[in-house]
């Protein structure tokens, strides 16, 4: 008939929590009702087994009536409660209804001499329970009324129990009085009592649920922090396995959090197993390391990260944290900064050089040929001085080459489709270079909408010199592949020949640098330049699916208007 275990807080419009609060503590009453039904009515028949032989007995029949009727009322309820659209009106019903039943059930289980009378306090508790102290007020009224208009007329005598049999002997009215004035007063005090824990309670429960909302809010604030993070995070337990694994690092690490939670650092990242080792005896919390990782899909990133410690609220040391960052770009940046540097202070050398050089050449080249229009010359001599003349002319031709990349032309820019200049190359190189030595292939996926600021000869100059080195690797396949976005073109050359050792890819594109038998070095070096002077980017990346070498030329993009 009533639910102790139900929280307390009438339903109010400013908390829609109250209304899912209401409507769970109608579920709890309708619950326990019948519980308290099925126990203290069915005691009370098991008691009497012999009276349910005859259903003649009227008081066997009212108390099965009550039972039936309990689960028939809740089964009703449990329909309502699912359509009611005022759950406080179908909880007055409800608490209502049980005043009835558990006034029907003292009458017929001995009127004010039933021990049974203190389910009237329960009502009291339960309507304190559901609607607060106002109910639990108004029920102990109730309750009151039941006692003064029922209980006690039929305790007198002037009222017949017609739920019974066996009428009871009439009872002296001071005592039916004084019993009343006791219930009353109880009522009274439970009322109250039960208002005032049920309105803590209500208040406690809301505090807690606000609480609840907080702890979730922050929870969900530091789940958006770390997500949100552009460096990678890790969390290592006591036993050196992984805890926490964030999303930044699933980008740079190329690894899932399924695939590392739960195994041991040294398994995954074994260069941060042992910093972290070390950072429990030698090394300082703000101390940075640098160390290479190979991502599951081959490629190698340059990682740099700092260890510190893990600690509880009581300051207890339960791991370690790695943060750590992707210093590819930026070793990437440092290398083209620090080759710029090269370029420049070997160019103006160089050039300074070169034009010292060319003068004692001319001179050189001016007296051997003199000296070869003597008659008296020996075929042997006339031999030797072929062969000075046409050195100096290769020294010539070599100083002239350098002086040009050293004082470059001035190119002239213009907005041209990067792809349709690519397919004039590659028409141009197939017929004159490649013919049935190697194949060309084009694969283009770049948007039309876009152009490229470009001098269409330096260009030219640019992609025929990529293509020649191709052919002399020797390579059987060049790829040309073309793509773009909205910030920049990809241009990629890539062969099947025998690649660049990596222990040279750094210098490729130096001055004077070759590995060719009869190349002067200043071809990747010249691309350097025209490259940097149309504001991009040329490097020498991992190949994709012909396992040569691999140049990717960054361009940026013009949007077409």
């Amino acid at each position: 008939m009533v639910s102790l275990s139900t929280t307390a807080m009438p339903e109010t419009p400013q908390n829609t929590s109250g209304k899912v609060s209401l409507h769970e503590r109608l579920q709890g009453l309708m619950l326990f009702r019948v519980v308290l039904v099925t126990i203290f009515l069915g005691s009370t028949i098991a008691l009497n087994i012999s009276a349910l032989a005859s259903f003649s007995d009227r008081r066997n029949m009212v108390l099965l009536a009550v039972i039936v009727g309990t689960y028939a009322l809740t089964i009703v309820y449990a329909l309502i409660l699912g359509r009611a659209r005022n759950l406080q009106t179908l909880a007055t019903i409800q608490i209502g209804g049980d005043l009835l039943l558990v006034t029907l059930f003292v009458l017929a289980s001995g009127n004010l001499e039933s021990v049974f009378l203190f389910m009237f306090h329960l009502n009291i508790i339960s309507a304190a329970m559901v609607s607060g102290r106002r109910g639990a007020l108004y029920t102990a009224a109730a309750i009151l009324i039941v006692f003064a208009a029922i209980l006690a007329p039929v305790a007198t005598g002037a009222w017949p129990n017609v739920l019974v049999d066996t009428q009871a002997l009439p009872r002296p009215l001071k005592t039916i009085v004084f019993e009343i004035a006791i219930s009353a007063s109880a009522s009274v005090l439970i009322a109250l009592l039960a208002g005032s824990l049920a309105a803590r309670l209500g208040a406690a429960t809301v505090e807690i649920e606000q609480q609840q909302m907080d702890i979730a809010e922050l929870r969900a604030l530091n789940r958006d922090i770390l997500a949100s993070i552009s460096s990678g995070l890790l969390t290592v337990g006591l036993h050196g396995r992984i805890i926490f694994f964030n999303q930044a690092a699933e980008s740079i690490t190329g690894l899932t959090s399924i695939g590392v939670l739960g195994k041991t650092v040294e398994t995954v990242f074994p260069a941060f197993a042992k910093i972290i080792e070390k950072s429990d005896t030698e090394a300082s919390e703000d101390a940075r390391f640098e160390q290479s990782f190979d991502r599951p899909d081959g490629k190698t990133v340059f990682l740099g990260f700092s260890v510190s410690a893990l600690r509880d609220s009581q300051g207890r040391d339960t791991g370690r944290i790695v943060i750590f960052q992707d210093l590819s770009t930026i070793r990437k940046l440092e290398a083209q900064v620090k080759r710029a540097e090269r370029l420049a202070a070997v160019g103006e050398l160089s050039a300074a050089i070169a034009h010292e050089i060319r003068n004692p050449l001319a001179a050189i080249s001016g007296s051997v040929e003199l000296l070869k229009d003597n008659d008296q010359i020996s075929e042997e001599n006339d031999m030797l001085m072929q062969i000075v003349i046409r050195e100096v002319e290769r020294l010539n031709t070599l100083i002239t080459d350098f002086l040009a990349y050293c004082s470059p032309r001035t190119l002239n820019f213009g907005e041209y489709s990067l792809p349709v200049l690519v397919e004039d190359v590659l028409k141009l190189f197939k017929n004159r270079r490649c013919e049935a030595v190697c194949e060309v292939e084009r694969i283009d996926t770049s948007d039309a909408a876009h152009k490229a600021r470009i001098d269409p000869e330096a260009f030219q100059q640019i992609l025929w010199n990529l293509l020649n080195n191709a052919a002399d690797a020797p390579s059987r396949i060049i790829r040309v592949e073309i793509s773009n976005s909205d910030k920049e073109w990809l241009l990629a050359v890539e062969d099947d020949g025998p690649g660049v050792d990596p222990s040279l890819a750094e210098r490729i594109f130096e001055p004077f640098f070759t590995t060719k038998q009869n190349g002067t070095g200043l071809g990747l070096a010249t691309i350097y330049r025209l490259i940097e002077e149309h504001g991009g980017s040329i490097a020498l990346e991992a190949p994709r699916t012909l396992k040569g070498a691999r140049f990717e030329i960054r361009l940026p993009t013009i949007q077409v208007t």
